[in-house]
Order: structure tokens, then sequence, then C-alpha cells
């Protein structure tokens, strides 16, 4: 047996103890039951040890215990092998101490890392709790540091993903690395304490010349609940920092320049996507760090001249090993794709079926037949009907919303619509081109209504329907009509009315029910009160805004509320969800009024409905 342990390069398994619970047991018994000849064991307890040395001695009788007193971070701590264990022959094991090894995964890794000639190899990553569904096989990452995992959450593993293949990063949780290649690198960035210390230290492995990848044949069950053992770490912000910061020290100097622009006008993106998705708390993440770069500057100029010394592979074979555009558009645009079968609770999934480029030929068809239908109305809005000219100044718009005086026709001491104010705050995205501004308003709302009957069509599993819906939607002559009388509220109304069906829809639980033999109208999902809330705030904040510039849109969506209400009960559909659209439409309406408080409170005056419903336009003969 010893001549067999001098025949293999040795191991050393690091792993970072912090506050195990009961499952720590079977952690200790996948690594105790590995097979690999010449394996030792480096356990790194942070803060009080407690009960954990008796027991990883009675699971692990050979291993090295040591206290690391206080938890700078994982990486800090991992970092500490360098100090404890001497020389560069052999390998660093890194593991979480939630992470469960099948018996082999270690001779696995190491057998793939001779063959493959690899520096980082790590294994397939399964749930903790069911060994058929996979959780992470290798991790993918743009330019902006924004991490595509391949795999979404609750997908089957039916060996689609077993390739040994390159991959740009691996998850931290369980990694092989080659000593010398972590002790030239310098090992985990110690300024990185937790999310994206994995990342930083694949890049720079690449940056040295280094393979990084994935073994599927080798497998580990991981819990991933780092967020519930430790609540007072943020993990949005420190996620969206430590991504910014890998980017800004390991990006060439010669991309750097271009990529930092990218990188701010897609944090602006992403804020104003996650204001209108409900998604503002990871939006702003981003926004925080990309700004908190500028007082780390030093730091970032010191890691730079740092990591220059390691680089051996230039930084556009580097950018070849990204991915393509972005990451977590790519993930968004998979998900969508992927849809559970029997409700959000089951981890079967279908694949949508596809057919091929039909969509993006459809929509391609559908805008260039907008773009062709109005084009007179390209070289400016004809001022006509509700298509009244806007001011050449918002800046008059936004004092005369401050003033309380309304000088709509002979003026009046009431309050100024919302509308008014966010008309002036809109000319923002026109560079305060109100002309420019004046077109995108009637022209965009078409645009608006094609997307939201795309995402409402999202309920049917096959992208025939959805193009289908799209065609329908953007034949039906009532558009045409509408700008041909200049009604811009009509228009309004016509554009957002996808959407308040495709929130009512998918707050009340209403997805497709694809099992052939079922007698029910539809497929049911829990929601779970965060993310109905979510929804709700999604409906009251489109409501508002409508609202502003048309006061009737919050009958509307209470309207198309108990029309979809009651046609669930007519299909036999479930009255729960029916009494839930209606109820989460009431209050969608309601916050929308509150919102516009308030030039709201003069639509209960003497002349409110006139106001609501507008005032009737003349007959074209002149009778009354």
């Amino acid at each position: 047996m010893e001549a067999a342990d001098q025949l293999v390069p040795p191991v050393v398994a690091v792993m970072v103890v912090f506050n195990p619970g009961d499952w720590f047991d079977e952690v200790l018994d996948g690594l105790a039951d590995q097979d690999y000849a010449n394996l030792k064991s480096l356990f790194l307890v942070v803060g009080e040890p407690g009960d954990v040395p008796e027991r990883v001695r009675q699971r692990v009788p050979n291993a090295f215990v040591r206290a690391v007193g206080t938890a700078p971070g994982y990486g800090a701590v991992a970092n500490e092998v360098l100090r404890l264990v001497e020389g560069d022959n052999g390998f660093f094991c890194f593991l979480h101490d939630d992470v469960a090894m099948d018996p082999g995964a270690i001779r696995l890794l190491v057998e793939e890392l001779y063959r493959s000639n690899a520096g980082i190899v790590g294994p397939k990553l399964v749930s903790w709790d069911d060994l058929g569904v996979l959780q992470h096989v290798g991790l993918g990452v743009d330019r902006f540091g924004e991490i595509d995992s391949f795999v979404e959450e609750g997908e089957v593993d039916q060996e689609q993903h077993d390739a040994v293949r390159d991959v740009f990063a691996l998850p931290s949780a369980c990694l092989l690395v080659r000593a010398d290649l972590f002790r030239a690198i310098a090992g985990f960035d110690t300024a990185i304490d937790f999310y994206g210390d994995d990342v930083d230290l694949c890049w720079r492995a690449h940056l040295g010349g280094a393979r990084v990848v994935v073994v599927p044949a080798a497998r580990a069950r991981h819990r991933e609940a780092l967020s519930e053992r430790r609540p007072d770490l943020r993990p949005a912000l420190l996620h969206a920092r430590h991504r910014i910061r890998s980017v800004a020290t390991l990006t060439g100097a010669r991309r750097l320049p271009l990529l930092t622009v990218q990188l701010i006008l897609a944090t602006l993106a992403e804020l104003v996507i996650g204001l209108f998705t409900g998604k503002l708390r990871e939006a702003w993440a981003s926004v925080r760090a990309m700004f908190g770069l500028l007082l780390r500057l030093p730091g970032i100029f010191v890691r730079r001249r740092d990591v220059r010394a390691l680089r051996r592979v230039p930084d556009g074979e580097i950018a070849g090993l990204q991915l393509r555009g972005s990451a977590r558009v790519s993930a968004y645009l998979r998900s969508r794709d992927m849809r559970p079968s029997r409700g959000e609770s089951s981890i079967e999934r279908r694949w949508r079926q596809t057919a091929g480029s039909a969509p993006m030929f459809a929509w391609i068809c559908v805008l260039v037949a907008l773009l062709l239908g109005s084009r007179k109305l390209f070289g400016g809005i004809p001022g006509f009907g509700e298509f009244l000219r806007l001011p050449a100044s918002p800046r008059a718009m936004l004092t005369d919303y401050r003033s309380g005086w309304w000088g709509h026709g002979l003026g009046a001491t009431t309050p100024v619509p919302t509308g008014v104010a966010l008309t002036a705050l809109a000319s923002t995205v026109t560079l305060f081109h109100m002309g420019l501004l004046h077109t995108v308003s009637v022209i965009g709302l078409l645009v608006i209504g094609y997307v939201g009957i795309w995402r409402l069509a999202g309920l049917f599993p096959t992208a025939r329907a959805r193009i289908a819906a799209l065609i329908v939607y953007a034949a039906v002559p009532l558009p045409s009509q509408l700008l041909s009388s200049g009604r811009w509220g009509a228009l309004v109304c016509y554009a957002t009315s996808p959407w308040v069906v495709h929130l009512l829809r998918r707050s009340a639980g209403i997805e497709s029910f694809d099992v052939a033999d079922s007698d029910r109208a539809d497929g049911y999902t829990r929601i779970p009160p965060r993310r109905r809330l979510r929804m709700l705030c999604q409906l009251a904040l489109l409501t508002a805004v409508t609202f502003a510039f048309v006061p009737s849109f919050a009958l509307l969506v209470v309207a198309i509320a108990v029309v979809l209400a009651l046609s669930t009960l007519l299909a036999g559909g479930s009255w729960r969800s029916a009494l839930s659209m209606v109820s989460i439409a009431v209050a969608a309406a309601v916050l929308g009024v509150v919102a516009n408080l308030p030039w709201a409170s003069s639509l209960f005056g003497q002349n409110g409905w006139d106001l609501i419903a507008g005032v009737p336009s003349p007959v074209a003969d002149g009778s009354p």
C-alpha cells in the first residue's frame, strides 16, 4: 500500500468549515470513502470549533484540523493551505463544507487532469436532496463577468451535459487545481470574501495558459445554501461588486476602455429594465458596484500591476473563451424556452417545440411591415386629435407641474396631471428632443403591444402558436384606425392590454396543462406570496403610468380581470384563480390612482367623468 501511495501524486483536500449542520456527517463520509490512494485532508475551521474536530476525527481519522479564528472570507481561509502545505508537487482539492463527493470523484478528476493536460478540473454538481437534478456543470462567463451556469433550475440529469469540455470557470464548491499553478497565481483573491472568487481564480488561470475543464463523470452533491447560513451577507451587492472588480483587474488594457463604456451602458439599461420587471434590487446593486469602483481605483491599479506578471496568453484569446453577447440574456432566453410541465413544484420539464429561425423571421416581417406602414409618420406626427405637439422645453412642463396652475383650456387652479411630469422625464431618453419623443410615443406603442402579446403567448407550448398570436395582433386594423383618427389614449390601452392579461394570468398561477388525458382546463401553479406581491407591484406600476395619461385605464384593468375571471369559471377553471385576478386588478387600480395623487383627486369632482371618459367628439355633419 505504501508503494502505491508513492506512485500516485498527492492530493490535499482542503475544506473550509463554518458552523456545519447535521448534514456534515454525510460530507465527511463522502471524503472518507474516496478510493484515491494518496489523499490527505485538511479542515480549516472558522469561528468557534465546537464539536467539529471530534466529528472530523471520528469519520476521517487521519485528517488535519486547524482553527483559523474569524472569517475574512472563503478565499482568504482557503489560501492558508499555501502556508500549511509545502511543495508544488501534487494537487489541492478545495471543498465547501456542504459538498458530498461520490467515492471515485477525486480519482476521476486527477485522471482527467492528466489526460486533458488541464490546470483546474471540477465535477458535475447535483442537488443535495435529489441526485437526478443538475446544479452546475461548469460555468460560462461573458465579458462583463456575468455567469451562465448552462443548466436551468430543476433541470433533470439525462446525460445531456456528460461530455468533458473546456469551460471558463468552475464553482469553488469543489475544484481540483495543480499546486504549482495555485501558488503561481497567488491563490484566491483575498479581496473577494464571498461570491465571485471562483470566476476570478479561473480567469487568472486562463491568463497563465492553463485549461479549465469540467469532468461530469465525477459527481458531487451540493446544498448551496450560503444565504440561509449567512443571512448577514448581501448576495446581489457582493456578486456585482466582485464581478466588476474582476472585469476591471483582469481585462486587457486594450479592451478595457471600450468595455468600460459598454459596462456602464449595460448597467444603466439593467436599471431601467429592473424598474419594470420587479428586479430593482439586483439592478441597483450593479449601479452601486459600478460607481463604487471609483473609490477603489488605487487598489484596482495595484491589482492590475500584480496580474500583469501572470499574463502568458494574449487578451484576445481570453476573450475568445468567454461567452459572446450577454450571459444574462442567454440564460433568460433559455429559461423562456424551458417551462414546467406540471407546475413550478415539479422538476419535470419539457423543452418548447421550436421552429428554428421562424420566430426571428416573424419578428422581422412584423417590424418591416410596421416601418413601411408608418413611414410617413417618421417625419413627424401631425398635430391633430390627441396627437397634439409637445412643448418645446421639458423644463417648462416641470415648471407647470410644480406651479399648481393647469393652463389647459381657460386655465384653472388645480393639480396638473402626472403625465406632464412623466413626459418631461421621458424626454431624457430622446436627449430632450421633444419632436422625436412625440414620434416615439406614438409608433413605440405598437412595438410595446407586439412585445406584450409575445409575452402573453408564452403560455403556449409551441413557437408556432406564439408566432400566430403575434401576426394576428399585428394584423388587427384597429391601430390604423386609431392612428388615422388621432386617438392616442385608445392606442395606449390597445398596447398595454396584453401586458395586463399577461400579469393577471401569471398572478393567478394559470399555466398551460399539456397532459392529454386530463379534463382540467388549465394547469395551475402555487404562487409564493413574495412573487405574487412582485407581480402586483408590476401591474400597479403599469396602471399608474398609463393612468397618468389615460384615467379610464384603471377601470379597464378591472374590467379585463372580471372578463377573465368569468371566462375561467365558465371554462371549468379554479374559482380561487378567478377571485385572485379580480382582487389583484382592484388593488392595482387603487394603487395606480393613489400614485397619481393629488391630480387623481380632481377626477372625483363635478367634471370627473369627462376627464375619465373624455369629451365626446362632434360628428361630421354637426348634429349633436
